[in-house]
């Protein structure tokens, strides 16, 4: 690596903002929109709007001749939108690698590109309810949310405002209406049918809530940071993004331990820069920001940046699913409706919570989705919550990628709670099961691994204290305030939802703290 240039000293800027998703993306839209002036750095290439399939694209997944020709992604090809999407989208996994246990694998799945993992999300957008910020203080498990429900719901009306969110108001405090601009599509008979016969207090089935594929600005899906808070950064003027620019540490200054700027990589030239800037922020992903922290250790940081808590890289989830699926026998495939991830069917939230065994959990139901040797299909899976236990973590390992940086080490297990929680979830998939007539049924065995919903959160957790967590209530790293974390890492507990919704709503209420404090000259 010595052989490579090093740029002393790059321009200054009034903020950084590492990672180009969905968390980066907001962040930018609101410095930018307040007047500031941002550096975006991106690892990955930028793309081109024609390269986005359809999402409503057939899900199948690789057969074993397809998966030989794509011996570089032997991770990425596992999970069931690469070939619809394309291989293009997903990351070479011999160029990025990471280790992980024997006994332990993880599933880690990535879209390193100008737009992140919007490129290949699904579009579930969901808000945390109350129940899930005040989880811990009901059950005792993990920590609390130092934010309640209403801290979020201004940036959660702003966030949806722009994605052009579809769904209906329903009348369930668990499940909290968002700012709707359509209704989802018709259900399939025999969704509808489903849909009057389940009966469970506290709870009722209602049609999913997503974001859609309709073309947005430049002709990007609208699902694509492109096609909404990315663009809005871009037009203020104020934006200057950098795709091909691998940052490697956090840069601080020795006295006061805040952040100074950033060290990056230029991925084609090899040319190393460093660029300065008030104000951090991180959101390149939970395992990128983790190990990115980790490296960016000093004197003043010994254990890596915001490290003093010891949590750092510890308490990563998932949201482990049980999966099945079954025919409709009596239902004509005359009336199959297309199948499009869950942006289709209907969501079963879970009863408002009380004390018990397992953390809420939810089912998605799709019924005459599709059909298979003459026989109409359906599937019924569940969701539920991990626990941030401190032993799953990221760390760093003894083998270095090649632009130096050390490679990650992913060591995730289920605990006790899950155990349970397969058990519970297996138990209403089977009785929902019932409820829709699917026979033949086949339940998943076992919860799926960690990785493979690519939930990925915790490792740099939001608290009350910094002797417990890594950030406060605003994002900041306790032990360099003008380090903001944003993206899924920040989570201190998942709740069941998937949580793309609520990193974009934390991102753009940590944007608009970061401006605040840019404006009055504490940054």
């Amino acid at each position: 690596m010595n052989d490579i240039e090093t740029e002393q000293a790059g321009p200054a800027y009034d903020a950084i903002v590492v990672g180009s998703g969905f968390a980066g993306s907001w962040a930018a839209k609101e410095l930018t929109e307040a007047g500031f002036d941002a550096l975006m750095l991106e690892a990955g290439p930028a793309r081109e709007p024609a390269q986005i399939p359809d999402r409503a694209a057939s899900y199948t997944a690789p057969d074993r001749e397809d998966a030989d020709a794509w011996p570089r992604q032997p991770v990425q090809r596992s999970h069931f939108n690469f070939a619809p999407r394309g291989p293009h989208l997903f990351v070479d996994d011999l160029e990025h690698p990471y280790e992980t246990p024997p006994a332990l694998p993880y599933t880690w799945i990535r879209g390193m590109q100008v737009g992140g993992r919007s490129l290949i999300w699904g579009g579930s957008a969901l808000r945390l309810s109350p129940f899930e910020t005040q989880a811990a203080d009901l059950d005792g498990h993990s920590l609390r949310w130092p934010i309640g429900y209403e801290d979020l719901a201004d940036a959660y009306e702003a966030v949806e405002g722009l994605l052009g969110l579809r769904g209906t108001a329903e009348d369930l405090a668990q499940l909290p209406h968002g700012r709707f601009r359509g209704e989802p599509p018709a259900l399939t008979p025999a969704e509808a049918d489903f849909r009057r016969a389940y009966r469970r207090p506290g709870t009722r089935p209602v049609p999913v809530r997503f974001v859609p594929a309709d073309a947005g600005a430049g002709g990007w899906p609208g699902f694509t940071v492109q096609a909404t808070a990315l663009t809005a950064a871009e037009r203020t003027g104020r934006l200057t993004l950098r795709p091909g620019a691998r940052v490697t540490s956090v840069t601080t200054d020795p006295v006061n331990g805040r952040a100074t700027g950033v060290d990056y990589v230029d991925v084609t030239t090899g040319r190393r820069h460093h660029a300065r800037a008030r104000v951090v922020f991180l959101c390149g992903g939970t395992i990128e920001t983790a190990r990115l922290m980790l490296n960016s250790h000093s004197p003043r940081h010994p254990r890596g940046l915001g490290n003093s808590s010891g949590w750092l890289g510890r308490g990563l989830m998932d949201h482990p699913l049980v999966t099945s699926s079954g025919v409709l026998p009596g239902y004509s495939a005359g009336s199959v409706l297309p199948a499009a991830g869950r942006q289709c069917g209907l969501l079963v939230p879970p009863a408002q919570p009380g004390k018990g065994d397992v953390r809420p959990f939810a089912l998605w139901v799709t019924l005459q989705r599709g059909t298979g040797d003459g026989a109409v299909l359906g599937g019924i899976d569940a969701q539920g919550e991990m626990l941030p236990y401190w032993h799953n973590r990221v760390k760093l390992g003894d083998k270095r990628d090649r632009w130096g940086v050390p490679v990650p080490v992913i060591d995730c297990g289920y605990g006790p709670h899950e155990e349970r929680l397969y058990g519970a979830m297996r138990q209403e998939v089977e009785l929902a099961a019932s409820i829709a007539g699917l026979k033949d049924l086949s339940v998943a065995q076992a919860l799926t691994a960690p990785g493979r919903n690519v939930h990925d959160l915790g490792t740099a957790r939001m608290g009350d204290s910094p002797a417990d967590s890594v950030l406060d209530r605003d994002n900041r790293c306790w032990d360099a305030p003008n380090v903001f974390v944003a993206d899924g890492a920040c989570f201190p507990s998942g709740g069941w939802q998937n949580p793309t919704l609520t990193i974009m709503a934390l991102a753009a209420r940590a944007g608009r703290c970061a401006a605040r404090l840019l404006r009055d000259g504490e940054c």
